[in-house]
């Protein structure tokens, strides 16, 4: 017996074009092909999924984001997030990685970069598939009611700047072939308006990793800590002060409930299957003939479905409304960080012992699924968004300051 969900949601089937449902596709057809065989080993290492990387770029999945007049797919949001969604049922840190690498390049280099800045670092994905991080947080800094920033960035002349300070939790850290950093104009008292971002080559003399990433999940992220002390020249500064926060935010957070809704999924697929063909005893009914095991599965199908629904509504909202987008996408990263969480748990409580074993892939999918509430925006930051607009009250999602 095998209870299966929908490739794609039918309610994002129905207005995807082919070449749309094509490219979501190809994600899903890597992720059961070759992620979901490589996620375990990743995990157990700690290491970045270069073969993955490999595939991405061949694939062409690496340029989502990248506008198509400089030879990328230029995806409408909910292609980027049925993208996602499908990687992360083969591999949730692939999944997550991917969506800070597109992101960067579509918020902001495309957001945010000069015309000359777009056809250099397009090109470097296009062309070679480089790799793009974008790091904010810091150590001793908590993003609850703001990013408070420490990293400086002090004049050295002609428009540029020498880059001082450490970041933590960076994705692609030891892969990365550009880390896109931010930090406060030194002297300066801080807030929006003193805010700087530039593109530092991982390359470049002065940029270290400098903390080792160790965590209960999303191991294969790469997510180590590394510290700055480089000068960036002015072709590599990406708009004058304050400029940051006229970035497109929301996408990341589109990308994350597309994750953790992905490994809710990959949960429910594996455990269908493992009830459907499993027995009490050796000559007794399958497990899934008990009431119980129903009830957990229609709950679980429930949480899913709902998930899927509003990933679809929030990327179908009218980004040129800015508040309803903002209440949809903060509706979906905290439904489906939650459903991530409850339905890995649902599963492993079906599984039994069994589920814990290193063996199973329910260990790692609910490992990785507990990082999925406090991922910026941490879920009690979207409920409090959430509120203040459906109140008529002024709400941001991220301040940075």
């Amino acid at each position: 017996m095998s209870i299966r969900l929908e490739t794609i949601p039918s309610s994002a089937a129905r207005v995807m074009n082919d070449a749309q449902l094509e490219l979501a596709l190809a994600a899903d057809g890597l992720a059961v092909g070759r992620f979901a065989g490589r996620a375990a080993g990743y995990d157990a290492a700690a290491e970045f999924p270069t073969e993955n990387y490999v595939d991405l770029h061949d694939a062409g999945l690496l340029t989502l984001r990248v506008p198509s007049e400089y030879g990328g797919h230029g995806v409408d949001p909910l292609t980027f997030a049925m993208c996602i969604l499908a990687v992360a049922r083969g591999c949730p840190s692939t999944a997550l990685t991917l969506t800070m690498h597109t992101n960067v390049l579509g918020s902001f280099v495309g957001g945010l970069g000069t015309a000359e800045q777009c056809w250099r670092y397009f090109g470097e994905a296009v062309t070679y598939g480089r790799l793009f991080a974008s790091i904010t947080s810091e150590p001793g800094a908590s993003a609850r009611e703001r990013f408070v920033l420490g990293t400086t960035f002090a004049p050295i002349g002609n428009g540029g700047y020498r880059v001082q300070g450490v970041k933590h939790f960076c994705s692609l850290a030891d892969a990365a072939d550009y880390f896109f950093v931010s930090g406060i104009l030194e002297g300066s008292s801080g807030g929006p308006d003193n805010i700087i971002s530039a593109m530092i080559p991982s390359d470049s003399s002065g940029v270290t990793i400098t903390g080792q990433w160790d965590a209960v999940g999303m191991r294969a992220t790469a997510s180590h800590s590394v510290s700055y002390d480089a000068d960036m020249p002015a072709d590599e500064v990406f708009g004058p002060p304050g400029r940051l926060l006229t970035a497109d935010w929301g996408s990341f957070s589109l990308g994350y409930a597309a994750v953790y809704l992905g490994i809710a999924e990959a949960a429910y697929g594996y455990i269908t299957d493992y009830v459907g063909g499993k027995s009490w005893t050796p000559d007794g009914d399958a497990i899934i003939n008990h009431p119980g095991t129903q009830r957990a599965i229609g709950e679980m199908s429930v949480a899913i479905q709902s998930g899927r629904l509003l990933l679809v509504d929030a990327a179908l909202s009218d980004r040129s409304d800015r508040a309803a987008t903002m209440l949809a996408v903060n509706r979906a990263k905290q439904h489906c960080a939650e459903v991530g969480v409850s339905v890995t748990d649902a599963a492993m409580r079906l599984a039994g012992g069994g589920g814990l074993l290193k063996s199973s892939p329910l260990e790692r999918l609910r490992r990785d699924a507990l990082s999925g509430p406090v991922m910026p925006p941490a879920n009690d930051r979207c409920l409090e968004t959430i509120g203040k607009l459906e109140c008529g009250l002024p709400a941001v999602t991220v301040e940075l300051g």
